[in-house]
């Protein structure tokens, strides 16, 4: 066995000796495409639509499904620095997060599930959006109360 063993050392720096440049490096993400991208944050923060945005979530219709009823009462969406944060359940501490982008649209998405989120679209001093979970859909409706 030994006197093998330079001869395989031979044959694995032959086997090297085409090699002018190590591969290119990728990243985990480009390897491995089935992982979400997460949303980034916008570089420069639009600070236009900031402020108090008040009012209420309507159930869309589906005759195909029974979904729940739209919470009763008015809920809010603040924006600071560009970033939104719409609290749809005070008590037990439900809500969406996203940051607004330069046209005013915007996709909110909740902390523990990415598919229960709010789009829409802030203009005029009123936001209309629709919120999403799971195939049920509702209407929001807001309108700026204060910066």
């Amino acid at each position: 066995m030994r006197q093998y063993l330079p001869a395989i050392g031979l044959l694995l720096l032959a086997a090297c000796a085409n090699e002018t440049a190590l591969p290119e490096a990728t990243s985990v993400q480009a390897r491995n495409s089935t992982a979400p991208a997460r949303p980034a944050a916008p570089t420069t923060r639009v600070a236009t639509f900031d402020g108090r945005w008040v009012g209420t979530i309507t159930l869309q219709p589906d005759r195909t499904r029974e979904c729940p009823r739209a919470p009763s009462g008015d809920r809010e969406i603040a924006v600071t620095q560009g970033q939104a944060v719409f609290v749809l359940d005070q008590q037990i501490r439900q809500s969406q997060s996203g940051f607004v982008n330069a046209d005013g649209s915007i996709r909110m998405v909740d902390s523990l599930d990415r598919t229960i989120a709010t789009t829409g679209l802030f203009a005029d001093g009123v936001f209309q959006g629709e919120y999403r979970n799971g195939l049920c859909a509702y209407a929001v409706r807001m309108v700026k109360r204060g910066s």
